[in-house]
């Protein structure tokens, strides 16, 4: 995964988690993304934004090692359909972020509420994503 960009691991991030979530939604996970880069904690990655999807156990869809080469995308035009809504987020040219904050989400019908959301305040529901903001970092 290493020979991927970091603006590459960005859009296939949100692809994965997000591609069949609203355009609002999808605009949301990269903000997460963003966010946790800005935080800039160990825990989450660092300040990198490759870093921070790359996290073992951070994002699901990076969690099989074995994608050397990334994720696979199986709709180009949806992918670039999340290139085209995100990328201002990713240039920071859209600099407004709509989340308050946001640094966590999860999908409660797949996963139920975790323990780690004990230490977060429920921001949003957009479709399918629960959004959080940790309490304290």
């Amino acid at each position: 995964m290493t020979d991927l960009s970091e603006e590459d691991v960005f859009y296939q991030t949100i692809y994965a988690e997000a591609q069949g979530e609203c355009e609002e939604g999808q605009k949301w996970v990269a903000w997460v993304i963003m966010n946790r880069a800005q935080l800039d904690k160990d825990y989450w990655g660092g300040k990198s934004i490759k870093d921070v999807c790359l996290k073992g156990g951070q994002f699901e869809c990076w969690n099989d090692k074995t994608r050397g080469t990334g994720i696979k995308i199986k709709y180009q035009k949806d992918y670039d359909a999340i290139v085209s809504r995100t990328r201002p987020i990713y240039l920071k040219v859209e600099n407004q972020d709509p989340t308050g904050g946001a640094d966590h989400y999860n999908n409660p019908k797949k996963e139920s509420y975790p323990p780690w959301t004990k230490n977060c305040t429920e921001v949003k529901k957009i479709g399918n994503h629960q959004f959080y903001k940790s309490k304290s970092l």
